[in-house]
C-alpha cells in the first residue's frame, strides 16, 4: 500500500513522492498501472518519474524486466510505455521505486476566499511569479463543509473556497515562498491566511483534503467523478462553466482539484434511486468534458 511504504521510509529520512488521494488504500502496483498523480505531483511529478524498473509478465507468460537501476538505462523507454498501461500490456510483479529525501523544512498554508474564482486566480498568479509549490489544492465551499463535518480538521465553513498550498526545501527559501504566497493570496482577495503551526496541524489539513471523496456521502449517496486538465489561465472560467452545466441539468456539483497543474475533479452528486437521474448525470458529465476540451484541456 502506498502510504505503508512512506510510513516505513519516513524514519529513515525518505518518502515515496506520489501521493494519490487514495493513498491509504491504493497500491504501488496500482499506481504503476494508472501512472497515478496526487497533490504533490505539481513539484515532484507523477508515478512515472519515481519508478526505476518493473518486472512484468507479458501476455504469453514471458517474464521481463523493463528499465533498470542505472540512472539512465540505454535503449527505448519500455518502462515508461508500460506505466499507465492499466494492465493492458502485462502484469506487474515487482517494482523498483525511486525514493525521495524528506525536505528539511515544510510550510503549509490554508487560504480562504469568497469565491472559487479568487482561489483559482491566486494559483495562476503564484505560478506566474516563478514559485513552484510542492502542492496547491482547492476545495469549494460544498466539499469544504462536507470534509469539516466528516473529520473536523478546522476548515472554515463560511469560505467560498479554500486553497491548501505547501512549499518545501531549505528553511530560508521556504519562509520567503510562504510569505510570497500569502501576499499574492491577499492581493487576489484572500479573506484569511493561516499557516500550520506544527507537523500535527499540517497532517490534519492534508487529512481533510485526502478524505474529500469519502466526505461526499455527507451530501449525497452517489457521485460521478470527472478528471480533466485545463490551462491554469482557463481554470476560473472552466470552473464557472462546470457550475453552470450542473445547474442546467438540475444537479449539485462540488469541486476539489489539483489547482497547481489545472487538474479538475468535478463531482456530480445525486441519488441513484431517482428515476431518470443517470441520463441527466451522463449528459452533464459529457458537457463538462466538452467544456474542458474547448478550454484547451485534455482528459487526464
Amino acid at each position: 500500500v502506498n502510504l505503508d511504504l512512506t510510513k516505513h521510509l519516513t524514519p529513515l529520512g525518505y518518502h515515496f513522492a506520489p501521493d494519490p488521494s487514495s493513498q491509504q488504500v491504493c497500491t504501488i502496483g496500482g499506481n504503476v498501472g494508472n501512472n497515478s498523480g496526487g497533490p504533490h505531483c505539481l513539484a515532484y511529478g507523477v508515478t512515472n518519474a519515481h519508478i526505476l524498473a518493473i518486472e512484468v509478465v507479458l501476455a504469453d507468460g514471458e517474464i521481463v524486466t523493463l528499465g533498470g537501476l542505472d540512472a539512465e538505462p540505454s535503449g527505448y523507454d519500455l518502462r515508461g510505455v508500460f506505466i499507465g498501461g492499466e494492465g493492458m500490456l502485462g502484469i506487474t510483479t515487482k517494482v523498483a521505486v525511486r525514493i525521495t529525501p524528506n525536505p528539511s523544512s515544510v510550510r503549509t498554508l490554508l487560504l480562504s476566499f469568497d469565491t472559487p474564482r479568487d482561489a483559482a486566480a491566486t494559483v495562476s498568479a503564484v505560478i506566474a511569479a516563478g514559485i513552484v509549490p510542492a502542492a496547491m489544492e482547492v476545495m469549494d465551499q460544498g466539499i469544504t463543509i462536507a470534509v469539516e463535518n466528516y473529520v473536523n480538521v478546522g476548515y472554515p465553513r463560511d469560505a467560498g473556497a479554500v486553497l491548501l498550498a505547501e512549499v518545501d526545501g531549505l528553511p530560508d527559501g521556504v519562509d520567503i515562498d510562504a510569505q510570497r504566497i500569502s501576499d499574492i493570496g491577499r492581493e487576489h482577495g484572500a479573506t484569511d491566511v493561516r499557516q500550520a503551526a506544527s507537523d500535527e496541524e499540517r497532517m490534519l489539513l492534508w487529512r481533510g483534503r485526502k478524505t474529500a471523496f469519502g466526505a461526499v456521502a455527507q451530501i449525497a449517496p452517489n457521485y460521478y467523478l470527472h478528471d480533466t486538465v485545463v490551462p491554469r489561465s482557463k481554470l476560473a472560467d472552466t470552473l464557472e462553466e462546470v457550475y453552470r452545466i450542473a445547474d442546467e441539468h438540475d444537479l449539485a456539483v462540488v469541486n476539489v482539484f489539483h489547482a497547481g497543474d489545472g487538474n479538475l475533479h468535478p463531482l456530480l452528486l445525486f441519488n441513484g434511486q431517482e428515476p431518470g437521474i443517470y441520463d441527466r448525470v451522463h449528459a452533464a458529465g459529457a458537457k463538462i468534458v466538452e467544456a474542458s476540451l474547448a478550454a484547451g484541456g485534455v482528459l487526464s
